[in-house]
């Protein structure tokens, strides 16, 4: 496994490892210039080979969930690999999804990593040979930029994005003084399989999703788990998340051009890592989305070009 550092100027750094192209590093400058590693990490890299937590990877070809795996493409039936058992769901690209697989460096400057992964046709069940790349920036302004880019040769579905684990607080310890804030108006009503029922879309107002204003993690974390949010849709980058450490006063904000976010207060951590030990703020599309009409589509077809982009931006108060 290689290890990448990016710089800036202002002395934050992150760290990329070309397994499953993943954070394992955000080391921001607290308020007396000391470093501080905002995400989850283990401590030994060789941890990385056997995470099932999809600890800083890179999620695809398609993140979240698919239910039964199967979806009807331009009238054809396609059956994906069930590798979420008990739901029989495919989630997160399957058994060998782009977190289990090295990535190829493309480009690396001070400032800059991008790397580069090819799937097959048929891998995981999935149509047409999609090539990926993702280009890691480290802006002056302290943000992470993150911009995904995907042809195919064959129409197919895609849905990439980062899952990092936030905890502010630098030492490990729980995210319960974390306190976080949702810009979404509506969620995602989930059944038992975790995946999307009608009517798709629920107004968070007079609900325990409703994050529009800053919610204590302490409060929350049992009650929401794991939820979407719908973001109006858009073509620009706005404001989806901030998480804010109380203790430290350092929070990040996340923004995205994705039409959805998904929030899980890593209630299932495991391993070398325990429950609420960090919190995801996932920008995507949303569960299920090739079987459900009312959400954006995720279908690429030849020719075209899959772009999106996730801006972290950390800062002390």
């Amino acid at each position: 496994m290689k290890r990448f550092v990016i710089k800036n100027k202002q002395n934050m750094s992150v760290e990329i490892l070309d397994w499953g192209c993943r954070i394992i590093a955000i080391r921001v400058p607290d308020k007396l210039g000391e470093l501080v590693n905002t995400v989850l990490s283990y401590s030994d890299i060789n941890d990385y080979k056997n995470d099932t937590n999809y600890l800083g990877c890179t999620v695809g070809r398609y993140a979240n969930r698919i239910e039964n795996g199967n979806f009807k493409l331009q009238e054809t039936d396609v059956q994906l690999s069930i590798n979420e058992n008990e739901a029989k769901n495919h989630l997160h690209g399957g058994f060998i999804g782009f977190d289990k697989k090295y990535w190829t460096l493309v480009n690396l400057t001070k400032s800059v990593v991008e790397m580069k992964i090819t799937s097959p046709d048929g891998e995981e069940g999935y149509p047409g040979a999609l090539t990926v790349s993702v280009k890691y920036e480290l802006l002056e302004t302290n943000t992470l930029s993150i911009k995904y880019t995907a042809t195919s040769d064959q129409t197919t579905i895609v849905n990439l994005t980062n899952h990092s684990y936030f905890n502010l607080s630098g030492d490990g310890r729980l995210i319960d003084n974390h306190e976080i804030k949702v810009n979404a108006s509506y969620y995602t009503p989930m059944g038992s399989k975790h995946v999307p029922i009608a009517p798709f879309k629920e107004c968070v107002e007079n609900s325990i999703f409703d994050l529009r204003d800053f919610q204590p993690v302490r409060k929350v974390k049992q009650t929401i788990c794991n939820v979407n949010y719908v973001i109006e849709p858009t073509k620009q980058i706005n404001t989806m998340s901030t998480i804010l450490d109380t203790d430290t006063n350092r929070q990040v904000t996340i923004s995205s051009d994705y039409p959805s976010l998904q929030v899980y207060f890593g209630n299932y951590l495991s391993g070398k890592l325990r429950p609420f030990q960090g919190l995801c703020c996932e920008p995507h599309y949303p569960p299920n989305s090739p079987n459900i009409e009312a959400y954006p589509s995720v279908m690429l077809h030849p020719g075209e070009e899959y772009k999106h982009t996730i801006h972290y931006h950390f800062e002390n108060f």
